[in-house]
């Protein structure tokens, strides 16, 4: 267990930053989940679910399958279990990404949002995640923290934990080394609702935030070959 990492997450839960992700990665994970073209008897993993609300908005759309939320904070953890009492179909485990505690080629996606360059080893994490995945499954990871759109990397300043920062090339030389194939990457504008109200403060200037705007979120997604 990264025990920085948790102590880290768990102050956010603590000071109500968990609480606004749904409102700053809402319209990503969306388009995303439109492309990844769920099926009523899939079982997908979230890894670094948070508080559990994109996993709320995939559990009704698998009704004959799973969706499992994991995340190395245990009061985000705490925060979604009490928030998802009514879906049956959703559980949520307090774990370390790079350890997952479940049998392998089990789950048909997995989903990463603003999770993977958190990690201190991203190779085990992906090789980790190929183990879990099931044949012909898929992995989608969505980072709005991006070398594809460097004016983010201006909030690299606020944050308390080291992150590891990979460009595409790198990410596909990763996946493939990990055993995936069919890697593909693309850019997602950011059309959030409050969108100028959360990041006017670091992009003062309007042409600059319209830029990062229409840059918005690299998504990158690999399949595990099919057997």
């Amino acid at each position: 267990m990264n025990e920085k990492l948790r102590e880290e997450f768990n102050q956010w839960v603590l000071d109500g930053r968990s609480a606004q992700l749904k409102l700053h990665h809402l319209s990503f994970v969306e388009e995303v989940i439109q492309r990844m073209k769920v099926r009523p008897r899939d079982r997908i993993l979230e890894v670094g679910c948070g508080e559990g609300w994109a996993a709320r908005l995939l559990a009704p759309l698998v009704p004959e399958g799973s969706v499992v939320g994991l995340d190395v904070s245990d009061e985000m953890i705490r925060k979604a279990r009490a928030q998802s009492a009514e879906f049956e179909n959703l559980l949520f485990l307090w774990a370390d990404a790079e350890e997952i505690p479940w049998q392998e080629k089990f789950f048909t996606h997995s989903l990463y949002i603003e999770t993977l360059y958190y990690f201190e080893n991203p190779e085990k994490a992906l090789r980790e995640i190929y183990r879990v995945l099931a044949p012909g499954g898929a992995v989608w990871i969505v980072n709005h923290l991006s070398k594809e759109n460097e004016l983010s990397l201006r909030w690299l300043e606020d944050f308390n934990v080291p992150v590891q920062l990979l460009s595409v090339e790198e990410y596909g030389e990763l996946f493939r080394r990990c055993g995936f194939q069919e890697f593909v990457h693309c850019m997602i504008p950011d059309y959030s609702p409050d969108f100028e109200r959360s990041y006017s403060r670091w992009f003062p200037d309007p042409a600059e935030l319209h830029c990062f705007q229409e840059l918005g979120a690299l998504l990158l997604s690999a399949q595990r070959p099919p057997e």
